[in-house]
């Protein structure tokens, strides 16, 4: 198979996985939270929120990347969204996964989408959101948690497992996520582990991983489509597809301009934020290849030729390219763990 063939095969690979992305619907009563939780699986404030009024009329549908789809279901059961087409109306059956979110008592309308969807063959997890606001005299935290767990497996007639969030303190979306990406189709773990925000180092790490096996693909197809010489390199690649890769790679770490430019965060760290700022425009790119054309070419070929075949790995043009690639990743990596040391509190 020669390099065009090769291309042709990967970019088809790329495509198919922008075609099925992680699809994960949210319902609940008004006033539980859904948006807010959206809003922290991401780490930005991308979907709206209300805190005395029901938002969600219409389904607000969050395309967060090309790899991921967030979407919060308005109330089921309404007068406005009958039982009897709502599946229908919101192809309720192409989603991966659903959140059933709660603040207070479980509802009737909640149990019966739940059960229908179990029905269905799908997951649904139990999210008891507002965690942080529990409190009853004469009861401990504990003891409060067990009645809700008791309730909501009695509603839902079966022994699920509760997860208990907070939007305001980020309490218990470690635990959340961890038990999406569970429950996700094997294809699909390592995009939620890319795109989905980090709350622990372990998450962390693995988004490491997950962009480093990202840089492996697009590398391979930057370096096959050969379209911008480097000048002073014998070498050409597409710098689009690497400017697309960088920026997504921010986006997957959660480095906006404001954070990678904030004193708290960047500290000792001013070097490596200028790199990542860097390395987001066409310019800052090709600089970034230069600087590894004379250190690293085809050493190691053998281990990416699964990623992106024979005749691509075996390419001039993408041993540069991975190792400039990754180099970032380690860049944007280092950044995020110093940011993510002061969310915890270690430093």
């Amino acid at each position: 198979m020669n390099i065009k063939e090769e291309a042709n095969k990967l970019r088809d690979k790329i495509e198919k996985e922008k075609a099925n992305p992680i699809k994960i619907a949210l319902f609940g009563q008004p006033g539980a939270g859904k948006s807010s939780i959206i809003n922290r699986l991401v780490g930005e404030n991308v979907a709206s929120s209300g805190v005395t009024t029901d938002k969600t009329t219409e389904a607000q549908i969050i395309e967060w990347t090309y790899d991921m789809i967030l979407v919060d279901l308005p109330g089921y059961g309404t007068s406005m969204f009958p039982q009897n087409d709502f599946f229908d109306k919101f192809n309720i059956t192409d989603y991966d996964l659903f959140l059933c979110v709660f603040s207070g008592k479980f509802h009737k309308a909640d149990t019966d989408f739940f059960q229908e969807i179990r029905e269905k063959g799908k997951t649904a997890l139990l999210v008891r959101n507002q965690a942080d606001m529990l409190w009853q005299e004469g009861k401990t935290d504990d003891e409060l948690r067990d009645e809700i767990r008791k309730d909501a497996q009695k509603q839902v007639k079966s022994n699920e497992e509760i997860y208990f969030t907070s939007c305001r303190t980020n309490d218990g979306f470690d635990e959340l996520e961890k038990a999406i990406e569970t429950n996700l189709e094997p294809s699909k773990k390592e995009r939620w582990s890319r795109t989905a925000k980090a709350y622990t180092k372990e998450a962390l790490e693995s988004k490491k991983d997950a962009c480093k096996s990202l840089v492996k693909t697009r590398a391979g197809l930057a370096a096959a489509n050969a379209l911008n010489p480097i000048p002073g390199v014998d070498i050409a690649v597409d710098i689009g597809i690497l400017v697309e890769l960088f920026a997504e790679i921010r986006r997957n770490y959660g480095l906006t301009d404001e954070k990678i430019s904030n004193p708290v965060y960047i500290k000792n760290l001013g070097p490596i934020a200028n790199r990542i700022l860097s390395a987001s425009s066409k310019e800052g790119i090709i600089q970034l290849l230069k600087q590894f054309a004379g250190r690293e070419t085809i050493k190691q070929v053998s281990k990416y030729i699964p990623f992106v075949g024979q005749a691509i790995a075996a390419s001039i043009g993408y041993g540069i390219t991975l190792y400039a690639g990754n180099s970032f990743v380690d860049d944007c990596h280092q950044l995020a763990k110093e940011i993510l040391d002061q969310e915890l509190g270690y430093k």
